[in-house]
């Protein structure tokens, strides 16, 4: 049985292309501010990190997970979760806050389900979900496979 050719580096630069890739359009579909997105996401994907193993519950695209499902995250974690100085954190959430896309609640924040409802959430799903397939697809034209006895011995 030989071993899979090791694909790490192209796996890297393709995965570093889609990241900057989806950041841009984000950011830029958003007030072209990269830092406000960084935050945006970092509360969303904390808020619901417990689910990201969930296969039937919450993985269409209108299955949004409640607000009842979603956990705070305090502000320091928040800011060593994104490595940004917490003055600056405190900006963009204050006026995250104020555009009504946030909310402070039980000890941090959370983004309500809400927000995820909006058209233009809605199309960014799709567009990142559009993304990854592609991503997928280039990964396995550059000869990664997915698996655990696929990956390359260090």
């Amino acid at each position: 049985m030989t071993s899979p050719p090791d694909t790490r580096r192209v796996a890297n630069r393709i995965l570093a292309y889609e990241a900057v890739q989806l950041m841009s359009r984000f950011a830029h579909a958003n007030g072209g501010d990269l830092i406000a997105l960084l935050v945006f996401t970092g509360v969303w994907t904390s808020n619901t990190a417990h689910l990201r193993n969930e296969r039937s519950r919450y993985a269409g695209l209108h299955d949004i997970p409640p607000d009842s499902q979603r956990r705070p995250i305090s502000e320091a974690a928040l800011s060593d979760l994104l490595c940004i100085p917490r003055d600056i954190q405190d900006r963009y959430v204050a006026a995250l806050v104020a555009d009504g896309v946030m909310e402070r609640r039980g000890g941090g924040l959370v983004v309500p389900a809400a927000v995820f409802t909006r058209p233009e959430m809605l199309a960014g799903t799709n567009e990142i979900y559009a993304r990854l397939v592609e991503m997928l697809a280039r990964l396995r034209n550059a000869g990664f496979t997915v698996g655990p006895d696929d990956s390359p011995q260090s």
